[in-house]
């Protein structure tokens, strides 16, 4: 049922087409009178009016300006003008800013007003029909819109050589606001324990509501998108949200990785302690150590997902961050012994050095120590320990290109989940087994593909020397480790990798001071340091002098020189 609203100052002509409209038993309307467009605007900030018929002039304001009052506060308001023969001009113009249905006559004949009433009817039935056709294909696709993603998002992992135009256009059309040229970091996770009794819709909306809690936390610094697998698991994709902040340099663009990296941690624990105490519900997550392209987003999630495992840790809570040996936080409320936990990194680091180098022997040794139950404080400092042995490997499986051949042999289940071994024993005997068939692997690197690494390393570090050029950075160029890294570098070139990069940027430096007029501070940010303080004494202890003093320097020696070569030549004439 349609409103309408009879506007006029002569209350014959109101009353007389609202006892039209009543006695129209075809229409469905329920028809309001306004006696002057003061009564008229009071009517309609109070009530929604389909349709108006209006009076083109009256006292106080005109038909067309009560028809620009209408359509600002209801659009779809259909109007209709009464005029006298002289209006018809005049109501042409209101014509043109929409709206307006038609305009009669007063003298006209009933069925001429009603047909413009029908017309006005008409019109809103096509406009509902529209609206609401929209309203649910609008509703059907925010729901369609995680399926989407989630299949688009798949597919990457799959479709490895899709084209970065081939990407952007996929990202449009599953509406993912993350940019498709740019690095993603993944976190995974799972919904460890339910509420006793939740059936199938009772999960959904616990990890729906999970989702929400995390995109809460991230939503400040980072743009993401979540999506379910697999029933009761989660996988995140996130940039840091100044990428989307035009005109970044490079610089700029390293120092918002860094800092959602160093943030991510944190707020993906405070996402875990407040689905514990909002939801009641536990959920471990496993976060990936670096940002990386899309093309090999496959390889990286399923190797998170490796680490995660395939089930419960008999409600035991995990918050793993490969670069930190799962740290101390792999259970709320608790902290394992520092000293404890440095020392085992240590021998960790130590591990892969006799692993990286084929030293059976030597890893087997250590391994025992290490794993040994008598030396280790419980379950919490076991569940630990295991999570950081496992990385280990797979983490070596997977640089060496034996992942999959692996796991052909061994059981990804028995490496990657704790708590389906019987003891602690047999735990660290499975990883000792699948450590021994790794080893067994072992070839020596050729002397060739060292000088290619060494060559891979100086020709990086060549090319950014104004950014992060440490080890841990270094050493995912490479695909080893920081600690292989940096003994391979020593021995194959009888120095210090930092040695190396302070060369280079020192190079460069003096470069600029010569051939350029920036400024010292320019230059100690084009060669990789934050302040010029730091850049000034590193190039006064390696040249024995200071920036400005070795462009001054320079600037004189070279301006005598052309001053030799002048008088030179004027001699030789």
């Amino acid at each position: 049922m349609y409103r309408i609203l009879i506007v006029d100052d002569e209350p014959i002509i109101v009353n007389s087409l609202y006892q039209l409209l009543q006695e129209s038993s075809h229409l469905e309307v329920e028809v309001y009178r306004a006696f002057n467009v003061y009564e008229a605007l009071d009517c309609l900030k109070q009530i929604r009016m389909d349709i108006v018929i209006t009076d083109i002039r009256m006292p106080g304001m005109s038909g067309i300006e009560l028809h620009q009052q209408i359509i600002q506060s209801w659009p779809r308001c259909r109007v209709i003008f009464l005029t006298g023969y002289n209006d018809f001009d005049y109501a042409r113009q209101a014509i043109r800013s929409g709206g307006v249905v038609d305009y009669v006559l007063k003298n006209e004949d009933d069925h001429i007003i009603l047909a413009a009433v029908e017309k006005a009817i008409t019109e809103l039935d096509q406009v509902e029909d529209g609206a609401d056709y929209m309203h649910q294909a609008k509703k059907k696709l925010q729901l369609a819109i995680p399926a989407m993603q989630k299949n688009t998002l798949f597919d990457l992992m799959r479709e490895q050589s899709l084209t970065p135009k081939e990407r952007v256009k996929r990202f449009i059309e599953a509406e993912i606001p993350l940019l498709p040229d740019k690095g993603v970091l993944l976190v995974t996770g799972r919904m460890d324990g339910w509420k006793e009794g939740a059936n199938d819709v009772d999960r959904t909306l616990l990890i729906y509501a999970c989702q929400n809690i995390a995109e809460e936390y991230l939503a400040p610094s980072v743009v993401s998108v979540s999506v379910v697998y697999e029933s009761t698991k989660l996988v995140w994709f996130m940039q840091p949200k100044e990428l989307l902040d035009e005109g970044q340099d490079e610089e700029q663009e390293n120092r918002a990785w860094q800092h959602m990296k160093t943030r991510v941690y944190g707020i993906m624990e405070a996402v875990q302690q407040s689905c514990r105490q909002l939801m009641k519900i536990s959920i471990s997550l496993v976060m990936g150590r670096e940002s990386i392209e899309w093309n090999h987003i496959g390889a990286q999630f399923h190797y998170l997902k490796a680490l995660l495992g395939h089930g419960a840790n008999s409600g035991h809570e995990l918050l793993i961050q490969d670069t930190d040996r799962f740290g101390l936080h792999s259970e709320q409320g608790h902290h394992h012994d520092l000293h404890k936990s440095q020392q085992i990194n240590k021998q960790l680091e130590l591990l892969e050095q006799y692993m990286s180098s084929g030293q059976r022997d030597a890893y087997l040794k250590l391994y025992n120590d290490i794993m040994n139950p008598d030396e280790l404080p419980g379950y919490k400092f076991q569940l630990e320990l295991f999570y950081a042995a496992s990385l280990h490997l797979i983490s070596y499986a997977i640089r060496m290109g034996l992942f999959h051949e692996l796991f052909l042999k061994m059981d990804l289940g028995k490496t990657t989940q704790y708590d389906v071994h019987e003891s602690w024993l047999d735990a660290s005997a499975y990883l000792a087994r699948v450590a021994d068939y790794l080893l067994a692997q072992y070839e020596p690197v050729p002397e060739e593909q060292s000088d290619r690494l060494i060559h891979t390393i100086h020709h990086y570090i060549q090319d950014h020397l104004d950014g992060d050029l440490s080890l841990t950075m270094l050493s995912t160029v490479v695909h080893h480790s920081p600690t292989y890294l940096s003994r391979l570098y020593k021995r194959v070139t009888g120095s210090m990798l930092s040695d190396y990069i302070t060369e280079e940027r020192m190079k460069r430096a003096k470069k600029q001071l010569t051939e350029t007029s920036m400024k010292i501070q320019e230059i100690a940010s084009l060669v990789g340091y934050e302040a010029a303080p730091q850049f000034n004494r590193i190039f006064k202890k390696m040249f024995k002098m200071t920036p400005q003093a070795y462009r001054e320097w320079f600037l004189a020696a070279h301006e005598m020189n052309n001053a030799t070569d002048v008088k030179e030549s004027k001699n030789g004439k």
